[in-house]
């Protein structure tokens, strides 16, 4: 009898270890610790919980998934597709530079990942890093209207390799935001 449950046991563990390989769910996970304090947040959801959630939500600046840009000059006119297919043809290397008393800012592109790095230097001595890889660029849009459709971006994470894709180091506060 013990062998036959320690079977059993055996086989439901390794159907289950399976189950768990094969789901193809993906988290998105936040982290906020607030160092004035000692507050810290942990965030840890399934990707398809954040994407209904977003799609069920209509406030101010947040309409069902997209996210009005407050862009001040109206006479802006950028044709966005064309600006983010040049990005993502673009061919890897340092594409901005600044260096101020300020901040230093680098954007940059290597092995298909666009990274963009701000070092500031006055107030709260932020250090914020971003990593999008090139295929963020095939679903990034920006609406006439000036709305980025921020639950299209989210799906995309479905195809994305682990990893982070925002950080926050500053004097009050560190913050990372990956998937997984």
């Amino acid at each position: 009898m013990n062998r036959r449950t320690t079977a059993i046991a055996a086989i439901l563990v390794l159907i289950a270890g399976f189950a768990m390989a094969a789901d193809p769910t993906r988290w998105v996970n936040v982290n906020v610790t607030e160092k004035t304090d000692g507050t810290k947040v942990e965030v840890h959801l399934p990707l398809n919980l954040v994407l209904s959630v977003l799609r069920s939500v209509d406030v101010e600046n947040f309409h069902r998934g997209h996210v009005d840009l407050d862009i001040d000059d109206a006479d802006m006119d950028v044709d966005w597709p064309e600006l983010l297919a040049a990005v993502k043809q673009a061919p890897d290397g340092e594409f901005v530079t600044v260096e101020s008393p300020d901040a230093q800012v680098s954007v940059r592109k290597q092995a298909g990942t666009l990274y963009i790095d701000v070092t500031e230097t006055e107030s709260e001595n932020a250090r914020i890093k971003v990593t999008l890889p090139m295929q963020f660029m095939d679903v990034l849009t920006i609406t006439e209207d000036d709305q980025i459709d921020v639950a299209a971006l989210l799906e995309s994470f479905e195809s994305f390799p682990d990893g982070d894709i925002v950080t926050v180091t500053s004097d009050d506060a560190d913050v990372r935001v990956w998937i997984e």
